[in-house]
C-alpha cells in the first residue's frame, strides 16, 4: 500500500510539471530552439498570448525553464530548458511515440482526429 501511494505521488508530481494541453508542446518547441515568446506564439497553433504567458510562468516557477530578460530596447526575453526540464524530454517523447501509434491505428479506421496537438519529433 505504501509503495502504491508513493507511485501515485510521483505520478501527480510529474503531471504537475508537464500536465495539461500546452506544457508538453511548449517544452518540445523550446527544446528545438524556439525560445522567444513571439516565436512560440507563431509556432504553437491554437494558443493565445495569455495562455502562453501563464504556462511559461508556471514552467519557470516549477524550475523546468529559465527566463532571461535582456536589457535592450525593445526588451528581449528568451527561454531555455533547465536540467530538470531536459530530464522531462523523454517523457514528452514517450507521449509523442504513443500518440503517433494511436493516431496511425485510429486513422486507419476513423480518419484524422479533430485536435492533434503534439508535434512530430
Amino acid at each position: 500500500m505504501v509503495k502504491n501511494k508513493l507511485d501515485i505521488q510521483a505520478l501527480e508530481y510529474c503531471i504537475e510539471m508537464i500536465g495539461g494541453k500546452w506544457k508538453p508542446i511548449i517544452l518540445f518547441h523550446i527544446s528545438k530552439g524556439t525560445n522567444r515568446f513571439s516565436k512560440l506564439i507563431l509556432a504553437i497553433e491554437g494558443i493565445n498570448r495569455q495562455m502562453l504567458s501563464k504556462q511559461l510562468k508556471s514552467l519557470e516557477k516549477s524550475g523546468v525553464i529559465d527566463r532571461t530578460l535582456y536589457p535592450e530596447i525593445p526588451p528581449r526575453v528568451e527561454y531555455v530548458l533547465t536540467p530538470k526540464g531536459r530530464s522531462l524530454l523523454p517523457v514528452v517523447q514517450s507521449m509523442n511515440r504513443w500518440g503517433n501509434k494511436q493516431y496511425a491505428v485510429n486513422t486507419e479506421t476513423s480518419g484524422p482526429p479533430n485536435n492533434q496537438q503534439l508535434p512530430l519529433f
